[in-house]
């Protein structure tokens, strides 16, 4: 979630749009998912490989706008350096407003958090204050190692290692709990830059190369791997046993979901690009350059949408109701973007630093 260029590429912005609605809708309806009917449970499993790509879809256009943004001056400390000052403010004030959120709702829910000094730094250090930060976590590694990888000469073998290194962490993950076993937990899988750096390092050959590939209809079998990997991924989803794990370890970090990241990155570039032409798209180009903003508040946003239901509803965050959840989701997406879009007006500078 790149922050704003001076060179905008609007089918990134109408991209990173479509992708954080998706996030945030998703979002909504997981909330309470193992308070759904097994019914229930197994559709939403089946919708749930087509909501993951969006987070590849980040670290592409990551990768593209980093050596962009690199090859200007191409200085390693000052490229370094910036990327820190953008990210980590943001990311120290969210993931503090998260702790102490966690700690209310613990002490609310008859839970207890253990508030010591491992826990903190723990929540800081690999961002597990909130789950999703660990694409910042990840994503400002591979901003430190960017500058090294802009002066390879070819970054065309280190992406198929990096395709293949994906698809063996992927396999590591999720293969053994058809066995009732664990070899590493989804904490550390989530956050294992090896797995995501593929996407990365291909947004970075391809603003090497200046190549647009997305301009062009993708090859038919680029289709048929996005339908049959979705398709495995679903399978995989429905029959892996589901009581070791959450649910999103078993839609996010699959092999056969991995192989449909792959296929779904220039399918949706595609369609991005031939979206420009519509009056719509400037409605997904507002979400998407805010984007970072909402993938940052809308958790925060979805919360307190539950909490105004509750005088009407008492029972709702201990309950699921997929049609409650769709329509919060939906408010949540426009009032994360209406938060973000306020404070950038009121303040650009306080909008830097918040987000």
């Amino acid at each position: 979630m790149e922050k704003n260029s001076s060179q905008r590429i609007e089918e990134f912005d109408i991209l990173k749009g479509f992708g954080i609605l998706i996030v945030v809708i998703f979002h909504a309806l997981f909330f309470n998912f193992e308070m759904y009917s097994y019914n229930m449970k197994n559709f939403l499993y089946f919708l749930g490989p087509f909501g993951t790509p969006v987070v590849v879809i980040f670290f592409f256009v990551s990768g593209f706008l980093g050596y962009r943004s690199y090859s200007k001056d191409q200085n390693a400390f000052y490229f370094i350096i910036k990327k820190l000052k953008t990210f980590l403010p943001p990311y120290f004030i969210w993931s503090t407003v998260y702790i102490v959120l966690q700690i209310f709702f613990d002490q609310y829910s008859g839970g207890h958090y253990e508030i010591n000094f491992f826990n903190i730094f723990e929540s800081y250090a690999f961002a597990t204050a909130y789950l999703p930060f660990y694409f910042l976590f990840v994503l400002i590694i591979m901003y430190i190692i960017t500058p090294y990888l802009f002066n390879m000469k070819s970054l065309n073998f280190l992406l198929m290692l990096m395709f293949f290194t994906g698809i063996v962490f992927a396999s590591i993950y999720y293969v053994p709990q058809y066995f009732g076993i664990l070899l590493v937990n989804s904490l550390i899988s989530y956050r294992n830059p090896l797995f995501w750096a593929f996407f990365y390092i291909w947004g970075m050959q391809s603003a090497k190369m200046n190549k647009f590939f997305w301009n062009k209809r993708p090859a038919s079998w680029l289709f048929i791997l996005f339908i049959s990997s979705y398709a495995g991924s679903v399978v995989m989803t429905l029959t892996v046993p589901k009581m070791v794990q959450d649910y999103e370890s078993y839609i996010a970090l699959g092999p056969i979901q991995y192989v449909f990241y792959f296929s779904s990155m220039p399918i949706f570039l595609w369609l991005s690009y031939k979206a420009k032409s519509y009056k719509m798209s400037h409605l997904l180009s507002g979400f998407g350059r805010h984007s970072l903003a909402i993938y940052i508040n809308h958790v925060l946003i979805i919360g307190l949408i539950f909490a105004a239901f509750m005088p009407f509803m008492p029972k709702i965050t201990f309950s699921a109701n997929i049609y409650i959840q769709l329509l919060i989701g939906i408010i949540a997406c426009f009032g994360a973007y209406m938060v973000s879009e306020m404070v950038r007006k009121m303040s650009k500078k306080a909008y830097e630093i918040i987000f």
